[in-house]
């Protein structure tokens, strides 16, 4: 992970909580706070090694992951998944100060996000669970819990906070307008499966084109972009968890050149297939 960020001045941490633990255990929350960002605070992960969820508490900030960008605002909730490149910027065109509580989560966070179905989430506006973000402050005041209990609360937590945003998620889906529901699922069936534009132009009867400015309009990306994020997230999950070969791993997720998914994985996340697995070794592998 490198983080980078222009001046330490720039940002000032208050209930800075750290969790550190000698467990062999799947999943760790290491270290949560809240951070209140000056107007030019911007921080930088690439490929990181952990997953990040916030809540805004006030003002606003941008949220990059990979090639998806997000203005994050009062009561919205961003993921930063591992093995991403992350970027958090705060918006310099507004005098309010951004303040947001974040969560660093260490281990398979990437099994627990696709558990939720929240994989290929990076930004869920308007969720109104500050008290759920509050937990883990909360918990801390306990002062007779022992470092095995903190671990598995903190972690009911993080858990808790993944369901409620899958609620939110799923009860807003009835809001898209029917076509835009049709067409997510009809992208989330074909999974890693090898893409056809003129077949799925076929089967909803209108252009490409049209289907993908339904689709952007409503959920924010393209269809290719869409698809693209859900393989790659994919790849990265199985080149974390199992013994799978590049070659093996290409042809699951729909392409028959490896050397093409090679190319484009290294595009999309700064690190070939190889470098990846080799930076974030499994606990099964390294074990």
């Amino acid at each position: 992970m490198r983080a980078k960020r222009r001046d330490e001045s720039m940002m000032r941490q208050t209930q800075l909580h750290f969790n550190p633990s000698n467990m062999r255990v799947p999943l760790h929350i290491p270290m949560f706070g809240i951070n209140h960002c000056d107007a030019d605070y911007h921080n930088i992960r690439t490929i990181s090694e952990i997953t990040v969820i916030g809540y805004v508490l006030a003002g606003q900030g941008t949220i990059r992951v990979d090639n998806l960008s997000f203005l994050a605002q009062e009561n919205d909730v961003f993921i930063l998944p591992k093995g991403s490149h992350h970027e958090v910027t705060a918006d310099p065109s507004t005098k309010e100060e951004w303040t947001y509580i974040w969560y660093n989560i260490r281990g398979n966070s990437s099994r627990l996000l696709e558990t939720f179905r929240l994989q290929s989430t990076v930004h869920i506006p308007d969720t109104g669970i500050e008290h759920l973000f509050r937990k883990g402050f909360e918990l801390m005041e306990q002062h007779d819990l022992d470092n095995e209990q903190l671990h598995i609360q903190l972690v009911l937590i993080g858990t808790e906070i993944m369901a409620h945003l899958a609620n939110i998620l799923e009860k807003r889906k009835s809001l898209l307008p029917v076509s835009v529901q049709e067409i997510k699922q009809y992208l989330d069936q074909i999974g890693t499966s090898k893409f056809d534009s003129s077949q799925m132009s076929k089967y909803f009867a209108m252009s490409f084109k049209q289907i993908n400015r339904l689709f952007k309009k409503e959920i924010g990306t393209t269809v290719y972009n869409y698809l693209m994020t859900k393989k790659m997230k994919t790849a990265k999950i199985l080149l974390e968890d199992t013994e799978m070969s590049i070659d093996e791993i290409s042809y699951f997720i729909g392409y028959a050149d490896s050397h093409n998914f090679s190319t484009l994985f290294k595009r999309k996340t700064g690190v070939t297939p190889t470098e990846y697995r080799k930076k974030n070794p499994s606990r099964q592998r390294s074990d």
